[in-house]
């Protein structure tokens, strides 16, 4: 087997040369944070020859009108779908192919139990995703992840 060396921001490692990393997980809302997570995860990818999943969790809080409810959830769920497939498709234009999953629940608790489902090695996401006024209410899912998931997460700052 080859080994190069591979720079990417000022990382470097020796393509190759180990592997690492086996399952990678990177959580995408959409964010130009979670944007950068995802190429990231794509040179991790190519260096360590790991699996790539992307999720994207629909977060939808339900209200008393099921009408209401099911159009604002529908909304959600296209906007996943169109989030995980563009991602696959800006890797697949890098060489790279990724699994896409969407799924239903609180971000901050599925990005660690689907983690710890799927014997994910390395969690990569973004820093945030949301505004101050939502980390305020809501905290970050982020900094609950790094907490809360007993995987080795790196964080992205776009």
């Amino acid at each position: 087997m080859a080994v190069g060396v591979v720079g990417y921001e000022g990382l470097t490692f020796l393509e190759g040369a180990f592997t690492m990393y086996e399952n990678i997980l990177v959580p995408l809302d959409g964010s130009a944070n979670a944007n950068k997570a995802l190429d990231v995860a794509v040179e991790f990818c190519k260096v360590f020859h790991a699996k790539v999943t992307a999720l994207s969790v629909i977060h939808h809080i339900k209200d008393d009108s099921d009408a209401l409810s099911s159009d604002i959830y529908k909304g959600l769920s296209t906007k996943a779908h169109k989030i995980v497939e563009s991602c696959r498709d800006q890797a697949w234009n890098q060489g790279v192919t990724i699994n896409g999953v969407v799924e239903d629940g609180n971000p901050k608790q599925k990005i660690v139990e689907f983690a710890k489902e799927n014997d994910i090695d390395l969690i990569i996401m973004g820093k945030t995703g949301m505004n101050a006024f939502d980390r305020m209410i809501l905290g970050s899912t982020t900094n609950h992840v790094v907490r809360e998931s007993g995987t080795q997460v790196l964080v992205v700052n776009a």
